[in-house]
């Protein structure tokens, strides 16, 4: 499990440096594919045709409507890993809400285990959920790492229930309520680890609209050096907004966010319910 998150943290290496750093990059970059095409388009200031300025912002007008195509198309499959994360982390608490109900089957002392340990685990899930992009991936795993430890305790605990109620001379174990809860739980935790750290934008799509915005700069910067004539507040504006919604769309695709908020407002009911339902008895 360990190798399989640190090679998927490698492979997402931008995970590493905050949004603002990216951001400022990304907006000193296009500022300078920018400048770097007026430049080139001041050579031919003044020895161009009209034709020429004419195809060079027909060519303009089309890079940047592609690159909002791009922008459109990465923003969409962002907002799906997102709200798949969002879905995922409701069910997750659904489950482990039967899991703590279905524990009451368990035997006296498994019982208490049980749900004991359910508890541990919600309180660990919300503790994933609080950790911001500052935070170190080691603290990722080693609460990953937790929580499988605490899937195992409690499927070995859901097999002893299960051959007791069935008996020995009985292959299916399908029977157990808490069984089929422990399953579930474990599942969507799989399912959570591929949403959050597997299905990503791919970086062939994140190069691609890298590519096409620097482009894009390139040639609005040249157009701009035909005609002899820029607006430095129009450059910065153009920049500046195109950054911003890269950020978002960085933000969305990482799976912990510093921008937007996956509630989790379902684990900490839960929480409080298991609390309350433990002081009780």
């Amino acid at each position: 499990m360990t190798e399989t998150v640190v090679s998927i943290q490698i492979a997402q290496f931008p995970d590493q440096y905050s949004l603002t750093l990216l951001f400022v990059l990304t907006v000193a970059v296009l500022i300078v594919f920018i400048e770097i095409g007026f430049r080139l388009g001041s050579r031919h200031h003044g020895k161009v045709v009209k034709a020429v300025a004419s195809q060079a912002r027909a060519i303009m007008g089309t890079m940047l409507g592609l690159l909002a195509f791009m922008l459109a198309f990465t923003f969409a499959s962002a907002q799906t890993h997102f709200e798949t994360r969002v879905t995922n982390l409701a069910e997750e608490a659904r489950l482990a809400h039967n899991a703590f109900l279905h524990a009451e089957f368990l035997g006296p002392a498994d019982h208490k285990r049980a749900q004991e340990l359910l508890r541990e685990y919600v309180a660990i899930r919300l503790s994933l959920e609080e950790l911001t992009e500052s935070d170190q991936w080691s603290e990722v795993l080693a609460l990953v790492e937790e929580s499988e430890s605490m899937q195992r305790e409690l499927w070995k605990l859901a097999i002893a229930d299960g051959k007791n109620k069935l008996g020995p001379e009985q292959s299916s174990l399908r029977n157990s309520p808490f069984m089929v809860s422990v399953v579930g739980l474990i599942d969507i935790h799989n399912m959570r680890l591929q949403a959050e750290l597997a299905n990503r934008i791919s970086r062939i799509v994140w190069a691609t609209l890298y590519l096409t915005a620097l482009l894009g700069m390139l040639v609005m910067g040249y157009q701009a050096g035909l005609i002899g004539r820029r607006s430095p507040i129009a450059t910065f504006t153009l920049a500046i907004s195109f950054s911003a919604v890269m950020m978002l769309i960085t933000d969305l695709d990482r799976p912990m966010t510093s921008m937007f908020d996956m509630s989790s407002q379902s684990l900490v009911i839960l929480s409080e319910n298991m609390d309350e339902m433990l002081e009780n008895e």
